[in-house]
């Protein structure tokens, strides 16, 4: 996502929802241990949005984030 320009809260749950999604349909149990680890990290970030709605979380987490976020959108498109 060359343009992405993170949408705070909004991406996060975006993302969120996408790893869960994921997580539904996954039958590798490490893989599903994976997403799991990879949701809980996302929702500790929407703890901190709660605390701070100012809160702009590092760049490497903003990067993971709009992969997911591209990902969702590229799925929501083919539905």
């Amino acid at each position: 996502m060359s343009n992405y320009e993170f949408g705070g809260r909004a991406d996060i749950e975006k993302a969120l929802d996408m790893l869960v999604n994921l997580d539904q349909v996954q039958s590798n149990a490490i893989v599903v241990l994976e997403i799991d680890e990879e949701i809980e990290r996302l929702q500790k970030e929407l703890v901190k949005y709660d605390r701070d709605p100012a809160y702009v979380p590092d760049k490497d987490l903003i990067e993971v984030v709009s992969g997911y976020v591209e990902r969702a959108d590229d799925w929501n498109r083919k539905d």
